[in-house]
């Protein structure tokens, strides 16, 4: 008998050999994601938080310390013991107030002229006041009271010509006649200068504080993340130039919102002073200061990113952000020191525009259209450097054999 057995065909399945696997696509808006990262560790960080609150603290004592000289630069007292001094001392008030000037002279009696000089010696009193045969004396301890001088020393010459005009059979109004100086202000719609010139310290020295702070950080950060490896694991989910957009709007965000509260600072201090009409005058000024501190403070951070690319380790840093930190002084220095044509012309020059644009404003020195300009000088220059710190940081930051110069970053190759 025969059996019959019957096999079942086989399957055949196609096996397609293994190929190279997918390139992982960086996501789009990477540099979103960046700038919340750099910004949450940021505002963690401690060296950020105490920078900022000395800073705020600078600032407060500094409007403090003008309101304290300011309310303490026109009393005086004087010791005397001669009966007539009380008459000197009226009379120098009341010369003082003709000229405009705020002087509030207090007399301290005392019984002897022995007393006078202890009082003196001991910093009870400001200055003394005694009557010699040779006329009248005003004693000092280790200096002389500019303002006891000025205004006691107008009122006993007064006093001396009104004796010696009654003496001469004639009076005083005689004798001052033509003698009176008036004030008259040709520009008096204009900030006084004095306001200008505080203006353009504060906007020098918060920018170039700004600037070093933020350098640092910025540079410091990058240098860590390359020498750790760090870097190289984030830029194979985020391409290189996203991670410096992030890292760039995440420091110009947080330099921005402390310049805003260091603002608000000096700008309740003023109020608090009672000089609102001095920050009336200033508002013009410090609104354009924000807006070309933001792009000054972009460009910065680009090229200190850069900076920090070019090295390998965290004592690079120094070297390679020495050439910026020069940049950033001779800005400093410039912007606060300028004045008339140099000042016009730094006006329009990118970076020092920041400090001498806003001062000039606030002088009442510009036509309609001259910020305006100097602002899209700054954006045009701004977007050149940018791109060439962007060329420094993608070609260098991968690079960890040695630390490398500007010149040989942007010869290297992507």
């Amino acid at each position: 008998m025969t059996t019959l057995t019957t096999e079942k065909p086989r399957r055949t399945e196609t096996v397609t050999p293994p190929g190279p696997a997918p390139r992982h696509r960086p996501a789009k808006g990477a540099w979103r994601i960046v700038t919340a990262r750099e910004i949450s560790v940021k505002i963690r960080d401690r060296g950020f938080l105490v920078s900022t609150l000395v800073t705020l603290a600078v600032i407060l004592g500094a409007v403090g310390l003008q309101f304290y000289i300011a309310s303490t630069a026109g009393k005086i007292t004087v010791a005397a013991v001669a009966p007539t001094s009380a008459r000197l001392v009226e009379q120098a008030e009341t010369m003082a107030g003709q000229a405009d000037q705020d002087v509030d002279i207090t007399l301290a009696r005392q019984p002897s002229e022995e007393a006078v000089r202890a009082a003196v010696r001991s910093g009870d009193v400001d200055a003394g006041l005694l009557l010699t045969p040779d006329g009248w004396t005003l004693l000092g301890d280790t200096d002389t009271d500019s303002t006891a001088a000025t205004w006691l020393g107008a009122a006993v010459q007064a006093s001396a010509l009104e004796a010696n005009a009654t003496a001469a059979g004639t009076s005083m109004e005689n004798l001052a006649r033509g003698a009176t100086l008036r004030h008259t202000l040709l520009s008096p719609d204009e900030t006084p200068e004095a306001v200008v010139r505080m203006a353009t310290y504060f906007f020098g020295f918060l920018f170039y504080l700004a600037a070093v702070l933020l350098g640092v950080s910025l540079a410091t950060s990058i240098v860590e993340e390359k020498q750790n490896r760090v870097v190289e694991i984030i830029a194979g989910s985020v391409r290189l130039r996203d991670l410096l957009i992030g890292k760039i709007v995440g420091s110009t965000t947080l330099a921005l919102a402390q310049m805003v509260a260091f603002t608000a600072a000096a700008a309740i201090g003023l109020v608090a002073a009672g000089h609102q009409e001095t920050f009336g005058q200033v508002t013009a000024g410090l609104g354009w200061f924000l807006v070309s501190y933001v792009v000054g403070i972009a460009v910065l951070a680009c090229v200190f990113a850069a900076a920090g690319a070019i090295a390998t380790r965290t004592e690079d840093i120094q070297s390679t952000t020495t050439p910026v930190n020069a940049i950033v002084a001779v800005v400093f220095v410039a912007g606060i020191t300028a004045s008339g044509t140099a000042q016009s012309v730094l006006s329009f020059l990118p970076l020092t525009s920041t400090i001498t644009m806003p001062a000039r404003i606030i002088a009442g020195d510009t036509a309609w259209w001259e910020p305006a300009a100097s602002l899209l000088v700054s954006l045009a220059a701004a977007s050149l450097i940018v791109l060439g710190a962007e060329r420094v940081y993608r070609r260098a930051l991968m690079q960890t054999g040695r630390k490398l110069s500007f010149r040989q970053a942007l010869k290297l190759t992507d």
